[in-house]
């Protein structure tokens, strides 16, 4: 056979990764696989191992958590937790097969899962969006999609005992993003997402590298984010990768705004309209600053220095003065009007 090397000789190979585990995994792999021929490292995640392993009848990927995080070493994990994701892609695919991959064997003694690779190319939204802009097209059926998520999960207990959830909530998705850069309405905003009614579970890590749009298809992965939050902050994540992804491309940022948050409903009343949101522009603001800082979770650039740092002073400007819409926001991302 073949070596189950990783592509990427700078990653560690699925063996190593796995030890002892290797050969149960790969058991569980060959009923959908055939006799395995290669591993490959899957990019984008920061926090498990991903490896896409191919065999002679088919494609999955192998999904292994670790005692660290994968690409951000210095920070220690439970290697147990793969379970909570286990329990959110079950959910999610049980509820929308069409947007989650199924998972096919869970081994919690290797914490470690096999999936079907809902990436017909091979590829990450994120790598697509390295080359070229985003369409109209598929913010609107990233829309679509999110509208369907949040819809069909409003009602599901939360994924963590006790309070759990909570406590991931704060330093997760508020400790490391939104608060991550150490500012006054950033701290209010988080007081605010939680004060919001119709909590439930979202994503939480709502990103192009954890997207797959080829084909036609739209799909989500990397579920281990997923927790108890307010909808709205998986809305003003996406909306950040958005501007953050465009950023160069100024010109664009309105219609494809405009045509994933159009398309987008929060579940349950009452409506509200994205154009004069305060706080949706706000935790936009903040998320983009997480990437654009990077303190924590590295994230690649996605412009040219010149353009980040402008888009950074001017999100911190626009934070200093006060409250602002999400069209004030593009507006100001976009840049001085040029005669």
């Amino acid at each position: 056979m073949t070596s189950l090397l990783a592509t990427d000789r700078t990653e560690p190979d699925l063996g190593t990764v796995l030890g002892p585990h290797l050969h149960r995994v790969l058991a569980a792999c060959r009923p959908y696989t055939g006799r395995p021929v290669r591993a490959e490292t899957c990019t984008g995640g920061n926090v498990s191992h991903v490896f896409r392993l191919r065999g002679e009848a088919g494609t999955v990927i192998v999904k292994v958590r670790g005692r660290r995080f994968a690409r951000i070493a210095h920070i220690a994990t439970d290697p147990a937790l793969i379970s909570v994701e286990h329990r959110a892609l079950a959910l999610h695919h049980g509820l929308l097969p069409d947007l989650f991959p199924k998972v096919l064997a869970f081994l919690p003694e290797a914490h470690a899962m096999v999936m079907t690779d809902v990436f017909p190319d091979g590829r990450t939204w994120r790598e697509h969006l390295d080359q070229r802009a985003a369409t109209v097209e598929e913010c609107t059926r990233l829309g679509t999609a999110l509208t369907r998520i949040h819809h069909a999960t409003a009602s599901l207990p939360p994924l963590r005992d006790g309070d759990g959830d909570n406590l991931f909530r704060a330093e997760h998705a508020h400790g490391y993003c939104l608060r991550a850069c150490g500012h006054q309405a950033l701290d209010e905003a988080c007081r605010r997402l939680d004060a919001l009614p119709g909590r439930q579970l979202i994503l939480g890590d709502v990103c192009p590298k954890n997207l797959s749009l080829a084909a036609g298809r739209t799909a989500f992965v990397d579920l281990d984010n997923v927790h108890t939050g307010a909808p709205l902050f998986d809305l003003a994540y996406l909306l950040a990768h958005l501007v953050l992804h465009h950023a160069a491309r100024p010109e664009l940022l309105h219609p494809l705004a405009a045509a994933f948050l159009d398309t987008y409903t929060l579940p349950g009343p009452p409506a509200r309209s994205w154009l004069g949101d305060g706080l949706l522009a706000t935790v936009t603001a903040g998320v983009l600053l997480y990437r654009l800082e990077a303190r924590t979770v590295p994230y690649p650039a996605t412009a040219p220095p010149a353009t980040s740092d402008r888009l950074r002073r001017t999100l911190h400007r626009l934070l200093d003065a006060g409250p602002f819409t999400v069209p004030d926001l593009l507006d100001a991302s976009a840049g001085p009007v040029r005669a």
